[in-house]
């Protein structure tokens, strides 16, 4: 996911999942918050996740009490996951005990409103709590951005890399590594300017980003036309769809180059896969990585070498 440069965020471009079994309590919360965000509900934990697993809301107001999964349970499902461990979770519960709360903040809530709700209670805390989402989300994207691409950056990739290699060894997951450089790009300035060479790392990115279709994987600009690409939970057949489908979309945008002797640009890539009790560690499948985006190269660019 490329973080979007925008300071300008506001309250109803953000998105609310409400959590909630009870069809007239999500209706009575959609209604009381419509006219200050966007609003979408599902009727259980399950569904809660697997919403998550294509979107991310930027807050989850969530029932206490549900048949399968709790909304504690779910809080703790969703904070065991790097991809969704900062989605702010508000719990809606019947019960205003010390005990009762005390299990929320301990799930790892950030908020709690009783019911029966308190409508100018529940909105303004709902409003509270998405005001932070928004500055939290612009100080991760001064951490974190590539400020020309908005790619994640390399300090992202050193200080959020090993939250992911452990997320995959404890759950005994695979996690493909790609490199990808831009086939010729020296000649691309030369030839176009550097201005233009910007505003095709933009474009590029963009297009790679839309490419990857999960809201897990990321880009990580970490040289001047290098990216890395982290898939977790891809073994590499899986890798290898998503590469392919980076190199078609790259090919279909179709920008000149007259220095290529493919006419326009394209991209070569390294594919190499994380595996835990097998790999040496992240590092060594990177340096792999690399040198299957050289393999790439020397074997006459715009192609995929992989394991």
């Amino acid at each position: 996911m490329i973080l979007k440069q925008d300071t300008g965020r506001t309250l109803n471009a953000c998105t609310v999942l409400i959590v909630d079994d009870q069809p007239t309590s999500r209706l009575i919360m959609t209604s009381l918050l419509e006219d200050i965000t966007q609003c979408h509900a599902v009727a259980g934990a399950t569904e809660a996740l697997d919403y998550c697993a294509a979107q991310l809301p930027d807050l989850i107001i969530s029932d206490v009490s549900m048949p399968e999964m709790s909304g504690r349970e779910l809080c703790e499902a969703l904070r065991s996951n790097q991809s969704t461990a900062n989605i702010p979770v508000m719990f809606v519960t019947g019960s205003d005990s010390d005990e009762e709360q005390e299990k929320c903040w301990e799930a790892g809530g950030v908020d709690f409103v009783t019911k029966p709700i308190n409508a100018t209670t529940f909105r303004n805390r709902v409003k509270t709590q998405l005001n932070h989402k928004i500055k939290a989300d612009l100080l991760e994207q001064l951490i974190y951005t590539d400020r020309l691409t908005g790619a994640f950056n390399r300090h992202y990739m050193e200080e959020r890399l090993p939250f992911i290699v452990k997320e995959c060894e404890r759950e005994s997951l695979p996690l493909s590594i790609a490199l990808l450089d831009i086939d010729f790009f020296k000649q691309y300035n030369d030839e176009y300017g550097h201005l233009t060479g910007d505003e095709c790392l933009c474009r590029l990115t963009r297009a790679v980003n839309d490419a990857l279709l999960r809201p897990m994987d990321r880009v990580v600009r970490v040289g001047g036309e290098e990216f890395l690409l982290l898939l977790p939970n891809t073994d590499i057949d899986g890798a290898k769809i998503v590469c392919n489908r980076v190199l078609e979309t790259v090919r279909r945008l179709h920008i000149p180059h007259i220095g290529s002797p493919f006419r326009e640009i394209t991209v070569s890539i390294g594919l190499a896969m994380y595996q835990s009790g097998i790999s040496e560690s992240a590092t060594v499948v990177i340096a792999e990585a690399d040198k299957l985006l050289y393999k790439a190269k020397n074997a006459g660019r715009n192609q995929l070498a992989y394991e």
